[in-house]
C-alpha cells in the first residue's frame, strides 16, 4: 500500500506467484504467495481505491470431472495441483471484490508461456528450456513423453492479451476471467523438437520423462480449450504459432543475449 501512495499507482497487473511444481513441493510457501499475496492486491486495491486489478490465472485450474473434450469460460473448475487451487481462489476473490466494492477485477487464464529467461522449473518449463538450451548449444532432457501436448503461448502474445484486455471497454467484459487457448491445436513436445532442430541443426535434446510432469500435464494435454469470449468481447488474437514463436525466441535471445547468459 505504501508503494501504491507512493508512486499514484491506480492499476496492477498481478502476475506473481509460486508455479507448479514449487507448489507441489511446498504448498504451505505456495498458500502464503498464491493466496494471501492475491488478497493483499485486492484489499490494497480496495482501500487505496485503484481503478483495476488484471489478474494472470492458469489453465492449470481445470483438471478433473471436464464434460466432452473442449474448455470454456463456463467448464467446471476443480483443479488437481495445488497450484491451480491456489490461482482458482484469486479468480473467486478477485469476482467477489468486483461485486462487492466495484473493483474492476479482469483476468486470464494463461497456459505455458514460452520465452527467454525463464528460471524456475514447473511442470512445462521444457517448452521454453528446450529452445534456450538448444540455443547456447548444451543438451536438454526433455521431462515428459515426445507425444506430450501442451498449451503454450509465446510471452509477446501473453503480454499482448494482458494489455488489450486491461483497455479494453468496460461494458465489453462480460465473461471478466477468460481462457486463452495458446497456439491452436496444442503442438506435442517431439514436434517442438522438429521445429528447434530446423533452426538450430545441432540441438541436442532428448526424452527423460518424469512420472509426476507426464501425470500433471495428461488431462489439459488431451482437451481443447476454447477462448471465443476473449476474441468476441476484447478482440484477442495469437499472432505466433510454433514456428513463428520458435524464430522469434531465437531472435531475441541473439539481441539480449548479454542478458540471458
Amino acid at each position: 500500500m505504501d508503494c501504491i501512495e507512493r508512486n499514484g499507482v491506480d492499476r496492477v497487473f498481478h502476475l506473481g506467484g509460486m508455479l507448479s511444481l514449487p507448489s507441489e513441493n511446498n504448498p504451505w510457501g505456495a498458500f502464503d504467495a498464491n493466496v494471501v499475496g492475491t488478497y493483499n492486491i485486492l484489499e490494497a486495491a480496495r482501500i487505496k481505491k485503484m481503478r483495476q486489478v488484471v489478474y494472470g490465472s492458469t489453465i492449470a485450474t481445470y483438471s478433473r470431472d471436464i464434460p466432452g473434450e473442449t474448455i470454456d469460460d463456463c467448464t467446471i473448475q476443480r483443479p488437481s495441483s495445488f497450484y491451480g487451487v491456489t490461482k482458482t481462489f484469486g479468480e473467486l476473490a478477485g469476482r467477489w471484490y468486483q461485486r462487492r466494492f466495484g473493483l474492476d477485477f479482469r483476468g486470464v487464464r494463461l497456459p505455458s508461456i514460452v520465452g527467454p529467461g525463464a528460471k524456475t522449473a514447473h511442470m512445462s518449463i521444457y517448452n521454453a528450456w528446450a529452445i534456450e538450451y538448444a540455443i547456447k548449444g548444451l543438451p536438454y532432457e526433455i521431462n515428459c513423453a515426445p507425444e506430450t501436448r501442451c498449451p503454450a503461448l509465446y510471452y509477446k502474445d501473453a503480454a499482448m492479451a494482458l494489455k488489450i484486455l486491461a483497455e479494453a471497454n468496460p461494458l465489453r467484459i462480460v465473461t471478466r476471467v477468460y481462457n486463452i487457448a495458446g497456439i491452436a491445436p496444442p503442438y506435442s513436445a517431439q514436434e517442438l523438437v522438429d521445429a528447434v532442430k530446423r533452426r538450430i541443426p545441432g540441438a541436442r535434446l532428448s526424452f527423460k520423462p518424469d512420472p509426476v510432469v507426464v501425470e500433471l500435464l495428461r488431462e489439459l494435454g488431451s482437451l481443447r480449450i476454447s477462448d471465443e469470449c476473449a476474441q468476441k468481447e476484447w478482440g484477442w488474437r495469437l499472432a505466433y504459432p510454433l514456428e513463428a514463436m520458435v524464430n522469434d525466441f531465437i531472435g531475441e535471445f541473439e539481441k539480449y543475449k548479454s542478458h540471458y547468459l
